[in-house]
């Protein structure tokens, strides 16, 4: 029994965030027009997150602070750590705000695709939470262990974004740009 309970919040976890989401999207959705400039913006959000990834990879590069720890100065590697926390806590914020964007986009995008889905809205919805949940226990551990303390939950964290940006280019090859707003 004790062994289902991180299950069981889990499961709550995910259903809490499910509905709140829904709520929030459901008070949009009658007013906001999806634009053209929305479409190609979302598409630019998505190509740059693949292209990004190997820079993102090399802030939590074990062998720069291998090179640091026996190369440099003491404060030469306090300001390297410093320097390396702050950047990977900036990508994993500015990344969440852009999925949560591109979520908000994907919610409006669906009125405008000609065969809805559910399996497929469910699908991205679960993907988009799951990477807001590793993406929050990533911050966690940034905070608490540095950028290269915490290098299987940073891969697991890339490889979720990458299938979340594959899932929604999905949806945007499913949206039909001549029915979006000017």
């Amino acid at each position: 029994m004790i062994g289902a309970i991180p299950i069981i919040l889990l499961g709550i976890l995910i259903i809490v965030f499910a509905v709140r989401l829904l709520m929030r999207q459901v008070g949009r959705r009658h007013t906001q027009v999806v634009t053209l400039e929305d479409y190609t913006g979302a598409r630019v959000a998505l190509d740059s997150v693949f292209v990004e990834n190997v820079a993102i990879k090399r802030i939590f590069a074990m062998e720069d602070v291998a090179f640091i720890s026996q190369e440099a100065t003491p404060e030469v590697r306090r300001f390297f750590l410093k320097e390396r926390k702050r950047l990977a806590i900036q990508w994993v914020r500015v990344t969440k705000k852009d999925f949560a964007h591109l979520m908000d986009l994907h919610l409006k995008l669906a009125s405008y695709t000609d065969d809805p889905n559910p399996r497929f809205e469910f699908g991205l919805t679960a993907t988009y939470l799951c990477f807001l949940f590793v993406s929050n226990a990533l911050l966690v551990l940034l905070w608490a262990r540095g950028p290269f303390g915490t290098a299987s939950i940073v891969g697991y964290t890339l490889r979720n974004a990458e299938h979340f940006c594959s899932v929604f280019s999905l949806r945007l090859e499913e949206t039909d740009p001549l029915k979006l707003g000017g």
